[in-house]
């Protein structure tokens, strides 16, 4: 375990710097350095994607999201953290899969096998013949339905269980959308010229942990466990194995062990203020994602506005390091209505730097006019 530190941060400080990680108070230009930065976006609510790179970027445009997953393809769409789809950069597929494929694999077999019956020969003889019939083009769900009829019988076929499994190994990816249906690809089809040189899950998942630390922490282990999906037991695993490269913090009211990378020490105690910024984050933001402590942003008795049913993350409002409020967003024609619905009163100087940042969203959405309304929850 990595030695107790003498380092002590007081809550300002460890907030500046994980906000800073993540680019949300000094935004950065390049979209590729940020996908790389936070790891990972859930792609649950597919508006939430470019929103989230727009909150971090100095200049991005609307369409960049969709250029980089079906076009250039430096993006990839797949399962992976938590079983669920998420968006990374193409090159860090194969450290992705490496670190999680083994126990994802195996929860998605015995799921399979306890709650649909289908044992683990059957399920190899489907991904042979899933991949059979990708090997020329993508094919949407219908289509790969067709060609592999067994699947249509899967419950559950719609949320992945079809084809889930060869997505957990690296095999399959999610491909572009034909616009009422996504569409799967090979993965040595769809990203040809991606080097496939897999590293030990050792190394793989020291680096996952290293990466995560980068851009979440100071963070605790069950942090990362929640971020990841991966067990306590295998995260005290990676943990020992990543001794040398971390410290652990004390951070002033906040429980348990907080760690950073040792690299991180001398910015984290250089920057301990967080400036008045205004974030506008989307659903599943990276940040809301990053946390077993909800609270670490989040007053605990707003979670529920926030944290919702049926496993829904609302949109929120970050005012210097601090969920004020939730947000909605819909265009009409060429107008953005805005909805913002605060927690508590907001003064005029808080309104005016939500209304900034509102204008700069329209523009980033193509909205020629920003209709804002503020709500509060009271």
């Amino acid at each position: 375990m990595p030695k107790k530190s003498h380092l002590k941060l007081t809550q300002q400080q460890a907030t500046a710097f994980t906000l800073r990680q993540q680019h949300l108070i000094q935004p950065v230009e390049q979209p590729l350095g940020i996908m790389r930065q936070v790891v990972a976006i859930q792609a649950q609510y597919s508006a939430s994607i470019p929103i989230a790179f727009w909150a971090r970027s100095t200049s991005l445009s609307q369409d960049w999201v969709n250029s980089a997953l079906f076009e250039t393809r430096v993006l990839v769409k797949t399962w992976c953290l938590r079983g669920t789809i998420h968006v990374l950069a193409s090159t860090d597929l194969i450290m992705m899969v490496q670190a999680m494929g083994q126990q994802q694999v195996s929860e998605y077999e015995h799921f399979m096998k306890t709650r649909r019956g289908v044992d683990r020969q059957e399920i190899q003889k489907l991904n042979k013949a899933i991949l059979h019939a990708l090997t020329r083009r993508s094919l949407s769900r219908s289509e790969l339905h067709r060609a592999v009829p067994k699947l249509a019988s899967i419950e559950g076929a719609s949320w992945g269980l079809d084809v889930k499994g060869l997505a957990f190994v690296g095999e399959l990816v999610l491909a572009d959308s034909d616009g009422s249906e996504t569409r799967f690809a090979r993965r040595d089809v769809w990203l040809s010229e991606l080097s496939w040189k897999p590293p030990s899950e050792e190394e793989a998942r020291r680096e996952l942990l290293l990466r995560y630390l980068a851009a979440y922490g100071p963070a605790t282990m069950q942090d990362f466990a929640h971020w990841s999906g991966l067990k306590m037991k295998t995260v005290k695993a990676i943990l020992e194995r990543c001794t040398p490269d971390l410290i652990i913090a004390d951070i002033a009211d906040w429980r348990g062990n907080y760690y950073i990378r040792c690299q991180d020490e001398p910015p984290l105690r250089a920057n301990n203020e967080v400036p008045p910024t205004v974030c506008l984050l989307p659903k599943f933001d990276p940040l809301l994602m990053g946390y077993s402590d909800k609270t670490r942003f989040i007053d605990e008795e707003n979670l529920s506005r926030v944290y919702r049913p049926a496993a829904q993350v609302e949109a929120i409002v970050l005012l210097q390091g601090h969920a004020i409020a939730t947000w909605r967003a819909s265009l009409h024609g060429s107008q953005l209505r805005l909805s913002i619905v605060s927690f508590r009163r907001l003064n005029k100087r808080q309104q005016t730097l939500m209304e900034s940042k509102a204008e700069q969203l329209a523009i980033f959405l193509d909205g020629k006019e920003l209709n804002l309304s503020f709500n509060p929850e009271l």
